[in-house]
């Protein structure tokens, strides 16, 4: 008798130690070139998996943000993460090396909260330099600019990251580095804000084609991700979201 009781003792540690085990997820916030260090990114982070975690309790959310290609495959293959935000240019650039991950809603980034966004090549008075060479705050190869960006990306184009963008910004203003910058978004619209004289020599060469937002991604397929999804859709309008959503520069999700 006391074997049997043994033994259904540790059959329902077992099962329990496994649902709770199941129901806990790794989220990965991958995006390269975003300016800082994980660290500082990290405590909005954690608020936004905190606000999670309670929305699809008894389940709970942890996760890690990183801004280096390197940081997030490493995450990768070291922690498994079952699901992911992941900046649109590592997404397409790095998909080869995330086999069964899908994309299951987009973000809207702030300020226009659509699912989409455009990129800006800007040169000295509006040409490209002979060099052809480009600086960009994220990791961007050519193809990815030639197919996903910019149809005037020249042939002899090559990409340097930087990540003292507002440093090269003006350096190429007064005639210093003979380059071209590719701008996010928001580096266009801090651009456009400043009212120094170098930043009036930088012209638009070329607005980008439309491209997707970062993307949500399930990176597990065994992981259920409805709860989570449901969850994420309802953050936008959802008071308690408000604040930890400004922070990290997003309206909310969609489909």
């Amino acid at each position: 008798m006391k074997r049997t009781l043994a033994i259904a003792a540790a059959l329902i540690a077992l099962f329990v130690g496994a649902s709770a085990s199941a129901a806990n997820a790794r989220m990965l916030f991958w995006y390269p070139g975003e300016a800082g260090s994980s660290q500082e990114g990290q405590p909005v982070i954690d608020a936004f998996l905190e606000y999670l975690s309670n929305k699809v309790a008894p389940q709970k959310i942890s996760g890690r943000y990183v801004n280096t290609v390197e940081a997030g495959l490493s995450y990768l293959r070291n922690e498994k993460p079952a699901l992911g935000i992941v900046s649109y240019s590592a997404w397409a650039q790095n998909r080869d090396k995330l086999p069964g991950a899908r994309a299951i809603l987009s973000t809207l980034p702030l300020p226009d909260g659509k699912a989409t966004e455009r990129y800006e090549l800007v040169a000295l008075g509006g040409k490209l330099p002979a060099s052809g060479r480009i600086i960009s705050s994220e990791p961007i190869s050519p193809a990815f600019a030639r197919s996903e960006l910019f149809d005037a990306i020249p042939g002899n184009a090559g990409f340097t990251q930087t990540n003292q963008m507002i440093f090269k910004l003006k350096e190429i203003a007064e005639g210093k580095l003979d380059a071209a910058a590719v701008l996010t978004p928001t580096e266009a619209a801090s651009l456009s804000k400043m009212k120094s004289d170098w930043a009036a020599k930088l012209k638009r060469v070329a607005l980008s084609k439309p491209v997707p937002s970062a993307r949500v991604v399930s990176f597990d397929p065994s992981y259920d991700v409805s709860r989570v999804k449901s969850a994420l859709l309802s953050a936008g309008s959802d008071p308690a979201a408000a604040e930890i959503l400004s922070e990290m520069r997003l309206k909310g999700f969609s489909e």
